[in-house]
């Protein structure tokens, strides 16, 4: 079974070691595979994302929908992989390399024999162009070893960084929702005067229908000529004809009561009202400078570049790029923290400092739901000049980054809740006593 990125641990780190560091704030970006992302974090979410993450009535819908068009589009009886078998072999040749048994998938031991790291002749001793005296085996083990941490950096789940030089998040709040209420805002006012109105007009309205409806019945005596115009037709060529005569050229605005009116300096009051209509999603931007002091460094910043474009992009079950169904990218969680500090005193009086067993969340800074890597830049000139060291590395890049959170607030996220604990049937949220709901960490 396929490890998710949350069960194989990894970390990245920029500088080295910040996460312990006494007193420093960091920026600590979680990233999980969206239906890992689902289980452990959205699981946790007081809202609609979470409330379809704890059901298992839905997600056994999605799972059957799902596989089925997996199925379809990636290969009958491959569990909606048509590569699976050779995936798997794929692995083992990069994670095992040369075998000292043969797999099942090598009855004949084509790839047993030798670990990987050796070459024939290799233990020979040569010399670099540097005058430093080494062999090809060792040579051979150093880029693998550099090749396989690159390899485990890129599938690492949470990267601790430095906090960056610029750190925007919004709130913003939709009330576009608008009712004109018009003329009805007098019926609120005085409903008798509305209710004389509307039966002032339904007089006029009769009236009017009354003197159409003689009209119609006194043309209607000539009756209706085969192939001879009615006197609708007439009506309309003549309102026509009316038309061209008055504003032959198009000119004319509509004459219509909000236009005449308006001759007389006056305007309808719409009596608009706007009402509140959703919150809008949160979005947070970024921006990083790295700067790379060593080899080791510049090595970070390569992998960290590196895991974020590939977590941002979409991937396929069975690793091919004309696939029919895509998997979604990566999803993240931004949580600025704080290594905190126990401060106490030894037998002499001085003051020594002990690290807590783990960073907090940051007090002044928010934590952030499930969020969608929208946006990245990478800059390899900040300073309006490409500068490279000898190893061909970048040392300074900027890198700007933009998150979209996948749900909206509401005030319980801020506020806190606490799940139902006498309920069997509903693992949902209930609000707290005010008591109790003190918040110390919000987003």
């Amino acid at each position: 079974m396929t490890e998710t990125l949350e069960e194989k641990k990894q970390s990245l780190s920029y500088p080295r070691g910040i996460d312990q560091v006494p007193y420093a704030s960091f920026m600590k970006i979680e990233r999980y595979e969206y239906q890992e992302g689902l289980a452990k974090v959205a699981a946790n979410q007081n809202d609609a994302l979470g409330s379809f993450a704890r059901s298992g009535t839905m997600k056994t819908l999605v799972n059957g929908v799902t596989g089925a068009m997996s199925g379809v589009y990636g290969g009958a009886g491959t569990g909606g992989d048509a590569d699976k078998r050779m995936n798997v072999i794929a692995d083992d040749i990069a994670r095992d390399g040369v075998s000292t048994t043969p797999k099942w998938w090598d009855p004949a031991g084509v790839f047993t024999g030798k670990p990987k790291t050796e070459v024939p002749g290799g233990d020979n001793e040569i010399t670099l162009p540097s005058g430093e005296k080494t062999t090809w085996n060792k040579l051979k083990a150093g880029k693998d070893e550099l090749m396989e941490r690159r390899r485990k950096g890129l599938q690492a789940s949470e990267l601790n960084v430095a906090l960056p030089e610029e750190f925007q998040y919004k709130y913003s709040a939709d009330w576009g929702n608008e009712f004109k209420m018009g003329t009805m805002a007098l019926m609120a006012d005085n409903a008798a005067k509305f209710a004389a109105l509307g039966l002032a007009g339904a007089g006029a309205g009769a009236l009017i229908t009354n003197t159409l409806g003689r009209l119609k019945s006194a043309s209607g005596v000539v009756g209706n000529i085969p192939g001879m115009p009615g006197p609708d037709d007439y009506a309309k060529s003549m309102a026509k004809g009316a038309g061209m005569a008055t504003n032959p050229f198009g000119v004319n605005g509509e004459m219509n009561m909000k236009n005449i009116v308006g001759l007389g300096g006056m305007a309808p009051n719409e009596n608009a009202i706007q009402m509140f209509q959703r919150i809008d999603f949160r979005s947070f931007d970024l921006s990083f400078t790295f700067a790379a002091r060593n080899a080791g460094e510049s090595e970070d910043i390569q992998t960290i570049i590196e895991w974020f474009k590939r977590g941002m992009h979409p991937n396929s079950k069975n690793g091919k790029g004309s696939a029919a169904m895509l998997t979604f990218p990566d999803v993240w969680v931004l949580k600025p923290m704080f290594v905190k500090v126990d401060e106490t005193m030894d037998n002499d009086g001085r003051t020594q400092l002990k690290i807590t067993d783990e960073p907090i969340q940051h007090p002044m800074m928010p934590k952030t739901k499930l969020c969608a890597l929208t946006n990245l830049r990478v800059n390899t000139a900040p300073g309006s000049m490409m500068n490279t060291i000898f190893d061909g590395s970048i040392p300074l890049v900027t890198v700007e980054l933009k998150f979209n959170e996948t749900t909206a607030l509401t005030r319980m996220d801020m506020e806190g809740s606490r799940t139902r604990s006498n309920n069997k049937l509903d693992k949902g949220f209930v609000a707290s006593s005010e008591m109790a709901n003190h918040p110390t960490i919000g987003f």
